[in-house]
């Protein structure tokens, strides 16, 4: 689950802003309930109801929803799927169906790939269609992608919910790294001078014990983990910060 600061991403606020997830004809309204909590859980919030009848105030809905309330009483309702689909730039339906009759399907990562090279933070839908058989082959050929989450083969269709949480999961895993490459990589030479000042203050302190083929140990420990890390130049800062406020309190 992301932290709260990632939410406040400004990259990840317009993805936000430009995904809908769109409910085609659902048949629980504990299901539409349980859906929206999982777009809270993900930093979602806009979701389309298409259906004969409004769940949204259900009791069920609004029990499954616990905690999204907000993002159920929020959604928009129609009984039409054009007009819900008004204003939208892609169609993403999703389906667990295979079969020489069926369109080749993306999986999640294929289609997070292809929107992270072609998507201008368009206004995107993600189709869902009802629990028990999903979307024909005519209702499908209207949707520009098709998304399928692998599953096993005994048991491929998956819970409303779960399907659309796996697929924000995806989009929110994409935001967090494109969010970090927005922040150019550490220099080695910066993360080497940052380890030699450490080992000083981590002798200083005691850290270290006195024993030298268990510091070199360690040492070697702490600028592995920082290697793997691939360290950008704001969290070097920070460790710089924690470094020189342990310095301060042991002058």
């Amino acid at each position: 689950m992301r932290e709260d600061a990632d939410r406040a991403d400004p990259l990840f606020s317009t993805m936000a802003n430009a995904v809908h997830i769109v409910l085609v004809r659902p048949l629980y309204p504990g299901n539409v309930g349980s859906v929206a909590r999982a777009m809270k859980n993900m930093g979602f919030t806009k979701l389309i109801i298409v259906g004969d009848q409004d769940p949204r105030q259900e009791a069920e809905a609004l029990w499954m929803a616990h905690g999204a309330e907000d993002v159920l009483n929020a959604a928009t309702y129609a009984s039409n799927l054009e007009h819900a689909l008004s204003g939208i730039r892609l169609r993403i339906g999703t389906s667990s169906r295979i079969g020489k009759h069926w369109r080749e399907a993306l999986s999640p990562d294929e289609m997070v790939d292809r929107l992270a090279s072609t998507w201008d933070w368009l206004p995107t839908a993600f189709l869902f269609g009802p629990e028990d058989r999903g979307f024909s082959a005519s209702e499908i050929e209207g949707c520009d992608w098709v998304v399928r989450i692998p599953t096993h083969p005994g048991c491929p269709s998956m819970n409303l919910s779960h399907a659309v949480v796996i697929l924000c999961y995806s989009l929110c895993r994409r935001s967090l790294q494109r969010s970090r490459a927005d922040h150019p990589a550490a220099d080695p030479g910066e993360i080497r001078r940052f380890l030699f000042e450490a080992h000083e203050m981590l002798l200083k302190v005691g850290f270290l014990g006195t024993e030298p083929k268990r510091a070199h140990y360690i040492v070697r420990q702490i600028h592995g983990l920082l290697s793997r890390a691939k360290m950008t130049i704001p969290e070097l800062r920070l460790l710089w910060a924690l470094l020189r406020y342990i310095q301060r309190l042991n002058a």
